[in-house]
């Protein structure tokens, strides 16, 4: 369904942690008049699971969701998530959950980090139904690695672990740099772009590539 229909708009934002995407979701939803729900990795993965996955040690860990430390080439730090199936059930669901919402005529942001590349696949055919963007958010890594350092809000090394495949796949419909611009002035350039392009084409760009 196209802008007009009775699909809302979904807008993915997809970058790696720390990168600005909330700061984009929130001045997005103002920037719009119409209202467009907030969803995303943290509220709908992180926030609908027990916290003894993210606090404790639970036998079936493995088969949801763990992070495994290591370092990588340079010898720098790294934190990386690992899904097992029980994980993977949860990400599909939260693609659909995505879609059902657009496919009620609701607009919908996302706050994404495309964590493994299998993830896209599905992604894309969740969303064949509305009419969805995809926005990439870029930045540098050292950068990235000050503002993690500073914010402390996740353990060092997790940006870093999958800052070089999050945008491996290469197809947006828009990309935006938040070391070279503000969440208000990214905000600004999405909105101006989903205003003048009715149409996306990523996704679609993606599905045939996955056929």
């Amino acid at each position: 369904m196209q802008s007009g229909g009775a699909s809302g708009n979904v807008i993915v934002l997809n970058g790696p942690s720390v990168a600005g995407k909330t700061s984009i979701q929130k001045k997005l939803q103002e920037a719009f008049e119409e209202p467009y729900m907030a969803m995303g990795i943290d509220s709908i993965l992180v926030a609908m699971l027990p916290t003894r996955y993210f606090m404790g040690t639970p036998p079936d860990r493995e088969q949801l969701l763990h992070a495994e430390s290591s370092v990588d080439e340079s010898g720098a730090p790294l934190f990386t998530l690992r899904f097992g199936p029980k994980g993977r059930r949860v990400v599909a669901g939260m693609h659909r959950a995505i879609a059902a919402f657009a496919e009620q005529g609701n607009n919908v942001i996302v706050d994404y980090i495309l964590y493994e590349r299998d993830w896209l696949p599905d992604l894309a055919n969740a969303l064949r139904s509305v009419n969805a963007y995809f926005v990439g958010v870029r930045i540098p890594l050292e950068i990235l690695e000050e503002r993690e350092r500073q914010r402390a809000t996740s353990p060092r090394g997790h940006a870093r672990s999958h800052y070089t495949t999050v945008h491996a796949h290469g197809v947006y419909d828009l990309e935006v740099d938040t070391s070279r611009a503000s969440p208000e002035e990214c905000a600004a350039q999405i909105s101006e772009y989903v205003r003048t392009h009715p149409q996306p084409t990523a996704f679609e760009q993606l599905r045939k590539r996955f056929q």
